[in-house]
């Protein structure tokens, strides 16, 4: 079962909540304090230029400074953001990090489709990954990052790579499907790492740990706008559909948005930092041992998110 309230406009019916609605209250049982918490924002896509619609590329520096003051009232386990780092080039990247450094927790990357500002190898180097899809755990919470660029044609892979080569071959199928999603900045996670995920997800179960999927990218329709999922989105959903491990999937790529829940898996957009006020776009996830609590910086409530 899939539920959202409102389509691509449910984020802003989430925010409601986030805001005032009794439902976000954690109450009774629920107010205990959470095991640990976590930052998350997507789309900071920094870059020394002039705007382009919506997109205030050079306000991402004050804005990060901003996320920065807020987290400073917070006790964080780690920060992570969910890709799009910046809109290009290494230098605005050399600008943009030693201050996502200074943010007050451990800090993790995700990759996305704008961060390859240079050739796969040379770009994990930048961000200091060992590899581009990882995991880590913390309590008996598991978070897994994925990279959906693993498969695609501006993954930062040469032309003469499998990746590159797969890559051309299914977003020419895709666009012989008319699929609205067969768009070159998109990319696929691969069978190679889906396979990856799903012994992930099942060695967690077997621990008896609850995951937490981040990715650049969506994978289900009613949290986002379909022209920006993840080109294997069906097999993707097919591996959490069969994890009962999984209670999240975090994601970044629709600058606008969503949120939506499918057989007790929740699905949230993060609203683009480089369109919206750090208050929109910047979360803290309060972890209990059986749900998530999203809420704004600062704030002693939020909407609930039950484990399955």
């Amino acid at each position: 079962m899939v539920s959202a309230a409102g389509g691509t406009g449910s984020l802003r019916d989430f925010l409601r909540l986030l805001a005032a609605a009794p439902l976000a209250a954690a109450t009774g049982q629920e107010s205990g304090r959470p095991l640990f918490s976590f930052a998350v924002l997507a789309d900071i896509q920094f870059a020394d230029k002039d705007g382009a619609g919506a997109r205030a590329y050079r306000q991402s520096l004050e804005k990060l400074r901003a996320v920065r003051a807020l987290l400073a009232g917070e006790k964080l386990k780690f920060v992570i953001q969910l890709g799009d780092f910046i809109d290009e080039g290494g230098a605005n990247f050399d600008r943009i990090a030693p201050l996502y450094r200074r943010l007050p927790a451990p800090r993790y990357h995700v990759l996305g489709n704008h961060d390859f500002f240079a050739g796969r190898e040379a770009v994990l180097k930048r961000f200091r990954l060992r590899r581009p899809y990882y995991e880590f755990r913390a309590g008996r919470w598991q978070f897994v990052v994925l990279d959906g660029m693993h498969v695609s044609v501006k993954g930062g892979w040469s032309e003469s790579s499998p990746n590159h080569q797969a890559g051309r071959r299914l977003l020419a199928e895709l666009k012989r499907q008319g699929a609205v999603n067969a768009n070159d900045w998109n990319g696929a996670a691969g069978g190679q790492q889906r396979a990856w995920l799903e012994g992930q997800l099942r060695r967690a179960a077997q621990r008896h740990e609850r995951s937490v999927i981040f990715c650049h990218f969506p994978v289900l329709p009613e949290s986002c706008r379909p022209d920006h999922l993840l080109w294997d989105y069906r097999q993707v959903l097919e591996v959490l559909d069969s994890a009962p491990s999984a209670v999240a999937y975090l994601n970044g790529h629709d600058h606008r948005g969503g949120y939506a829940e499918r057989n007790g898996v929740h699905f949230l957009t993060l609203a683009g930092l480089v369109e919206h006020s750090v208050e929109r776009a910047l979360r803290v996830v309060d972890v209990h041992h059986d749900r998530l609590v999203v809420r704004q910086a600062g704030a002693k409530e939020g909407q609930i998110l039950s484990a399955r």
